[in-house]
């Protein structure tokens, strides 16, 4: 069981001890034990991080005769967390307890205890040892990291109820930092212990990729000449997207299982409190979308003082990811969203973005008739090859309604392969072109009139017994070059005569002719659909 401020009470250097007021607060749990024989209004502030439960050891020297200091001292411990205070030499330094401290205690429920008065003889460094002997033993007997924090965390007056706090009472508790990341690891929530540690969410970030771990499990790695172990434990919280939890133990004293209490108590306090921050929010607005939430997308957006009428255009990036280790995904698609953010930055431009499962999805005001904004998505690619040349963007307009940009978003998740395969050298995709291998794909899977039309179309050049080499030059020529005969010969590495030489006898063989507008349409489809699917046109 935890310690109580009322188990304290019954050790051999507080037995002589007396409450004298907020006795609700005896079951109060005590994780540690301090001296403070200082006052400082900086120090006390209420933005100071919360304490770990202390049971803090005073003699109220400093503020002896300032009676309004010493009921603000109290109110301030009792707002940061602390168990109780325990005053020394009554009657000696301070010279009598203050009826305006007897109540303050009181009212918070904060247990305010003396020692014997007028007895010099009384040494924090019994209780001290008393104390934290007890605490070491009560911590070894049962490990209840959940209970604990619940219980720490429910005192903290509602303006204290917050993620920093709760991060900095499960880092104290477990004596190891803490960091909540998301997906592209953005620091959301770094808890460092001790507070000192010069340890950055970055540094953890990096340690943890040089691991080489692909599972959630510990791995050692050294930094300035200190073994640490790395734990890493991805899962979703705050109803709206994927995070992860890292905690990094310097004592090899941490499990797997308090990774896993880690997660229950995040769920548990961003349902009873809202636990979210501004930051944590803006990464959810696009899942809220792309699920289909339009009530939420609502909310979101109205807390972030976001128009989401005013934004025209849907973006969807989708990188390569074959080959790479989770660390190398998770890198690249941290690095690909800061250069978006960037770019988008020093364009002026306001963009929401975030990665949505493999996708690195962005919404935007843009115009494709805008010469600036074309300006801006050049500069944006070049940034972008910097760190990967193997990626597609597509670009759709955007829905009204949350649930509408989902099917769009479902529509291009099932499309883009099959664009791709159509156009493998293109890496720039509009709504056209996803529409475009929707349909071709369609015709195919159906094998409606409009798939005989187009084997019809292609049959006189699969007999013809240079079948390969028309068939691949008529692919490049539309689907690649723009039906440009320059284009064609560069890609195919042959003479532009010799592309005009097929191109001439692929239409006396066909009847088609590039002049003529359906029937430029017509054979466009035709050998789309046989770049998509061969196997369908074997004669």
């Amino acid at each position: 069981m935890s310690l109580t401020v009322s188990d304290c009470l019954k050790l051999p250097s507080l037995r002589s001890a007396k409450v004298i007021a907020g006795h609700k607060g005896l079951s109060n749990i005590v994780n540690n034990v301090s001296v403070l024989e200082i006052y400082d209004a900086e120090l006390f502030s209420l933005e100071a991080p919360v304490n770990d439960s202390d049971m803090t050891l005073t003699s109220f020297r400093a503020i002896a005769d300032n009676y309004e200091l010493q009921c603000k001292h109290i109110e301030q411990m009792h707002s940061l967390g602390d168990a109780a205070v325990v005053i020394y030499y009554v009657g000696i330094y301070l010279k009598e307890i203050h009826p305006s401290l007897i109540e303050t205690a009181d009212r918070l429920g904060f247990p305010l205890i003396i020692m014997p008065e007028g007895r010099i003889d009384c040494f924090y460094r019994e209780v001290l040892y008393d104390v934290y002997k007890a605490i070491f033993h009560a911590k070894n007997k049962e490990k209840d990291l959940i209970n604990n924090v619940v219980a720490l965390f429910s005192r903290l007056p509602e303006d204290r109820k917050n993620l920093t706090n709760l991060l900095r009472l499960i880092s104290d508790s477990l004596k190891c930092t803490v960091l909540l990341s998301d997906t592209v690891m953005n620091n959301v929530c770094l808890s460092k212990y001790p507070a000192s540690n010069d340890i950055t969410a970055s540094d953890i970030h990096q340690l943890y990729e040089k691991t080489g771990c692909s599972d959630s499990h510990g791995a050692e790695s050294l930094w300035q000449g200190r073994v640490l172990r790395i734990f890493r434990l991805p899962f979703t919280v705050f109803e709206y997207r994927n995070f992860s939890i890292y905690a990094i133990d310097e004592f090899g004293s941490l499990t797997m299982d308090d990774m896993y209490d880690v997660v229950e108590l995040l769920e548990i306090f961003s349902k009873l409190w809202s636990l979210d921050a501004d930051n944590i929010l803006e990464n959810s607005l696009i899942s809220s979308i792309l699920d289909g939430d339009s009530e939420k997308m609502r909310q979101i957006s109205t807390k972030l003082s976001i128009d989401i009428r005013t934004i025209n255009t849907s973006v969807f990036l989708r990188p390569s990811l074959i080959g790479l280790e989770p660390q190398g995904k998770l890198r690249l698609q941290r690095e690909m969203v800061q250069q978006i953010k960037s770019c988008s930055e020093d364009w002026g431009k306001t963009v929401i973005v975030d990665t949505y499962e493999s996708l690195i999805v962005s919404f935007i005001m843009y115009s494709s008739t805008d010469n600036t904004d074309r300006e801006y998505l050049q500069e944006m690619t070049e940034r972008l090859d910097t760190l990967c040349t193997n990626y597609t963007i597509s670009f759709f307009p955007c829905d009204n309604k949350a649930e509408e940009t989902r099917k769009t978003y479902l529509l291009y998740s099932e499309t883009i392969p099959l664009a791709i395969s159509i156009f493998p050298d293109r890496k720039l995709f509009s709504y056209g072109d996803i529409l475009f291998a929707h349909q071709c794909e369609t015709i195919c899977r159906e094998k409606n009139d409009s798939f005989r039309i187009c084997r019809n179309i292609l049959k006189p050049l699969l007999e013809d017994a240079d079948s390969d080499a028309l068939l691949e030059t008529l692919s490049v020529y539309y689907l690649d070059a723009s039906c440009e005969v320059k284009a064609t010969a560069s890609q195919l590495f042959v003479h532009r005569n010799t592309i005009q030489y097929r191109l001439a006898k692929i239409h006396a063989i066909t009847n088609f002719k590039t002049n003529d507008f359906l029937s430029n349409n017509l054979m466009y489809q035709a050998i789309a659909c046989y770049r998509l699917h061969p196997e369908l046109f074997e004669v």
